[in-house]
Order: structure tokens, then C-alpha cells, then sequence
């Protein structure tokens, strides 16, 4: 069984326009859990009206028991073998996207974790982005897990298909390195089978109630101390350790690593264009699922799907 969890926050249209699509899809081998830790009745009224399912369970927390602590306590009530945690603010692109996920498992023989491709919407600046090619991805999770702190190749934690056996929840001491760092717990506690999909999870950037939104202007004091609290956390972590750059060592790290991601971006951009595997029609089908843009024009995507390891 998949579970998909959807931690919710006073934005109901967002939960519908992920939950509507997975009751049309009426499968018996998924679950649909939705913990609204809101502030309002919006999500529970929108909830009540999708009608009754067996495999829909609807949570209201009160009182609000706070971000992480909503998604972890989701991941403890979940019984399937595989989660994902999609949030309010993110959704997939296919309407058929739980057949198309557990289709992906299955080609890839059931890994520990399937890693889903991200194309962001920057809701302020009007324009849409791909993430980093899976190619980059790939050897990032592989070789060089603690880049994740530094930059998140890997996304939001709706593009994590994982098996629940597998994985620990999230740290409720960290708010802006939350997800990067249950990433990288789980890429170094063992070896682990991953795979990347090019399955797409579209996520939007700038929503009034986005975590990224709310944390605005703060973002740098609480990296800072965050990564404080990590270093000691992960004190084997050479790089971790020179990560803020406070002595001689980590200011030439960053100043070798910032040619080194234009590098890396800019070849990924070429390996988007050049390998496309979806045409996404967005400026009609899923205009008003970005807050009703009227500039977005149709965009053709892509990624390079690497071996799993």
C-alpha cells in the first residue's frame, strides 16, 4: 500500500487540488491522510464536502500541534509500505499520479526511496524553473550528502517516496534544514536503494501560508543556528563543519564551490533541454492550480533518469 500524506495549514484549495485527482483515480491500494493543523475551519469544511472513502482519513488537530510535528505525526499514523509526504502548496502534475507512482516502484524493483523531478513556480516573479537534473542529483545522494545543507538538489519533501520501515521522521528542533537533514540521515545511516523518477511534482514558491514565506528576511540567522546545532549533531561532517564559512578553511570552500554550482547548473539546463521527457501544457490546464497566472505559457521539460544505486 502507498500512503500519501498531506499535512495541511489554512489553504484549502491547495488540499483539494491534491485530493480530488487521488479519489478519481478510486484505488484500493493507497491511502489519503489529511492532518489540518489550521487555524480555521476552511480545510475541514472542503474536506467534509470530498465526501465519505475508506481509504480517506481526515485529522483536525486542536490545538495546532505546529509544522513538523504535524508532518511526523502523519508518518505515525501511516500504514502503507510506502510514503509521501505531499504539502499543501505542492501537487502533481498527473492526474493519474498514485498509478503512475506505484508503476515507478515497481519498475525499479521496489527501492528504498523513489525521488520524484520538481519544476517550480515562483508565484512573485511569475515564472516557472525545472530543478537540477537527476544525473546531478543522483551523484550528490550518492558521493556528496552533506552538499544538501549547502544546496538542496533534492527538493521539498513531497518529491521523497519512501519506505516507512525505513524512515525516522523529522527533526522538530529544525525549521528552515528540516528536510535536508532527515535526507541526509537517511542517505548515511546505511547503503540505500534509490531511485530518481521523471515523474514530475510541480511546487510553488511564494503562497501567503508557504513555511518559505513565513521564515522570510529570517532565513539566514536560522541556517546559521541550525547549522550550528547540525555540526554538532554530525560531527564526522567535514564539510557540514565549514559550511557558514566562519574561518579560513570554509571561506575557501565557498569560494571554490560557487563557480562550481554555476557549472553544475548551467550543464543541467542544457541536459533539460536537450533530453525532454514531458510537454507540460500549462498555460490552460493548470493555470488556476497556480493561483491564477495569467503569463505562464507552455513549457516543455525534461531530466536525465540515471541508474539506481
Amino acid at each position: 500500500m502507498l500512503s500519501i500524506l498531506i499535512p495541511a495549514y489554512n489553504y484549502a484549495d491547495g488540499v483539494r487540488r491534491i485530493v480530488a485527482p487521488l479519489l478519481a483515480e478510486n484505488r484500493s491500494d493507497i491511502e489519503i491522510l489529511v492532518s489540518d493543523d489550521s487555524s480555521n475551519d476552511e480545510v475541514e469544511v472542503m474536506m467534509q464536502a470530498q465526501g465519505t472513502h475508506a481509504y480517506l482519513r481526515y485529522t483536525r488537530n486542536v490545538p495546532s500541534i505546529g509544522a513538523v510535528n504535524n508532518w511526523n505525526s502523519l508518518h505515525q499514523k501511516a500504514q502503507g509500505s510506502y510514503v509521501i509526504l505531499i504539502h499543501h502548496d505542492d501537487f502533481p502534475l498527473s492526474e493519474t499520479f498514485a498509478s503512475e507512482l506505484i508503476a515507478e516502484l515497481e519498475k525499479y524493483s521496489w527501492p528504498d526511496t523513489l525521488i520524484l523531478s520538481r519544476l517550480t513556480y515562483d508565484i512573485a516573479g511569475d515564472r516557472i524553473k525545472l530543478g537540477i537534473c537527476n544525473y546531478f542529483r543522483s551523484i550528490i545522494g550518492r558521493h556528496f550528502p552533506s552538499y544538501l545543507f549547502l544546496r538542496n538538489v533534492i527538493g521539498p519533501p513531497s518529491v521523497l517516496v519512501v519506505r516507512r520501515d525505513l524512515f525516522k521522521g523529522y527533526d522538530p528542533a529544525l525549521k528552515w534544514l528540516v528536510d535536508v537533514e532527515a535526507y541526509f540521515r537517511f542517505l548515511t545511516t546505511q547503503t540505500r536503494r534509490v531511485a530518481f523518477s521523471h515523474l514530475m511534482m510541480a511546487t510553488s514558491y511564494g503562497l501567503p501560508n508557504g513555511i518559505s514565506t513565513t521564515l522570510r528576511g529570517q532565513e539566514k540567522g536560522i541556517a546559521n543556528t541550525e547549522l550550528a546545532h547540525l555540526e554538532a549533531k554530525y560531527p564526522d561532517s567535514r564539510f557540514l563543519r565549514h559550511i557558514r564559512g566562519t574561518d579560513v578553511a570554509g571561506k575557501l570552500q565557498s569560494a571554490l564551490e560557487w563557480p562550481l554550482w554555476g557549472t553544475v547548473r548551467t550543464i543541467s539546463s542544457v541536459c533539460n533541454l536537450l533530453m525532454p521527457t514531458a510537454s507540460l501544457s500549462i498555460a490552460v490546464s493548470h493555470r488556476a492550480h497556480f493561483t491564477g497566472s495569467v503569463t505562464l505559457k507552455e513549457k516543455s521539460v525534461g531530466s536525465w533518469i540515471p541508474p539506481t544505486f
